[in-house]
């Protein structure tokens, strides 16, 4: 199952919605120049407005390779009140024989410890149980970063553990930490008012 690279999702304080090549200077602005904010991340920081571009095609590319067989959005995260993106979300479907999906975020530096992450991932959770077939969705982290399990404990994710020394990252392996949601939890959490 594809997702239509036009879906929109609204909180009460954000628009989710597709990411476009004008969104780059606030994306270079905001967060992919920021060292602090890619600490963690696989990948580099953005040196130029140009190289953001390049990163938002990149994405774009990515996402549609995924193909027909497999769902997923990527979203630019927008304040509704200023219309200011800070930030992104993403959900990408991995393997569709156990219908399985890896969500990933990022904020910028400013809008830290708000509650925009969790509600933003809150939204992805809610549209992938809501209007997909995926089971389970889950995400990494870096242990040393424990502000983005945070995000996903209060989104409803358990942490399932810790792989040692898993990825390779500027020179050093690293350690990653998984947390993961499945559709039953996310139905008993509805039941019981703990995921709005």
């Amino acid at each position: 199952m594809s997702q239509s690279t036009d879906i929109k999702l609204e909180t009460e304080r954000l628009l989710l919605r597709p990411f476009e090549i004008s969104d780059a200077e606030a994306m270079f602005k905001n967060w992919a120049s920021d060292p602090e904010v890619l600490r963690y991340m696989p990948y580099k920081i953005c040196e130029s407005l140009e190289m953001t571009r390049i990163r938002i095609s990149e994405w774009m590319e990515y996402f549609n390779s995924l193909g027909s067989t497999n769902s997923w959005g990527a979203f630019a995260i927008e304040l509704k009140h200023s219309g200011e993106v800070i930030g992104t979300v993403d959900y990408a479907e991995l393997d569709r024989e156990v219908r399985s999906a890896e969500v990933g975020y990022q904020i910028g530096k400013a809008w830290w410890g708000k509650g925009y992450a969790t509600e933003a991932l809150r939204a992805v959770i809610v549209h992938c149980f809501e209007t997909t077939d995926i089971n389970r969705l889950w995400g990494g982290y870096d242990p040393r970063n424990p502000a983005s399990g945070k995000v996903m404990l209060k989104a409803g994710m358990q942490l399932e553990g810790t792989f040692r020394q898993y990825r390779l990252r500027a020179g050093e392996l690293v350690d990653r930490s998984i947390h993961a949601i499945l559709r039953e939890d996310w139905c008993k959490q509805k039941v019981s008012r703990k995921f709005y």
